[in-house]
């Protein structure tokens, strides 16, 4: 394999993964609430599964970290994902609010850039209720 994420089809050879980490949020809808009773009631939407990841490159001045950076920052409503989960992958439409990464080093001709955060927020649920 020679990325362990692709973004829009594209995967980053040249990119190293620091840590990448999965969360699930199972969503409630409109209708959740505290009945009369005290009981909660779920309004189940669906579940989300959102990916952070935490990346650098793999050596100064690398272009597929560059290349991968003007396509996380670019101003698009989501990006096609695919990532690991389960024992294969998962693949889906997220969108990105934010990015930080930090300079590494730097020398008169290349910069060295890395931990760069970025998280991946499922657009839709991947799981809705039976």
């Amino acid at each position: 394999m020679d990325s362990i994420f692709t973004i829009d089809g594209v995967g980053y050879p040249g990119v190293g993964v620091e840590s990448l980490t999965r969360s699930a949020l199972i969503k409630d809808g409109q209708n959740a609430g505290e009945l009369m009773s005290g009981e909660y009631e779920r309004d189940l939407v669906g579940t989300y599964y959102h990916y952070t990841l935490v990346l650098s490159g793999m050596e100064p001045g690398s272009p597929d970290y560059d290349a991968m950076y003007e396509v996380l920052t670019a101003p698009v409503n989501s990006h096609q994902v695919v990532m690991p989960y389960g024992q294969g992958t998962l693949s889906f439409q997220a969108y990105i609010q934010n990015a930080g990464d930090a300079l590494i080093a730097m020398t008169d001709t290349e910069n060295w850039w890395g931990n760069l955060t970025i998280q991946f927020m499922a657009k839709k649920p991947q799981r809705v209720p039976d």
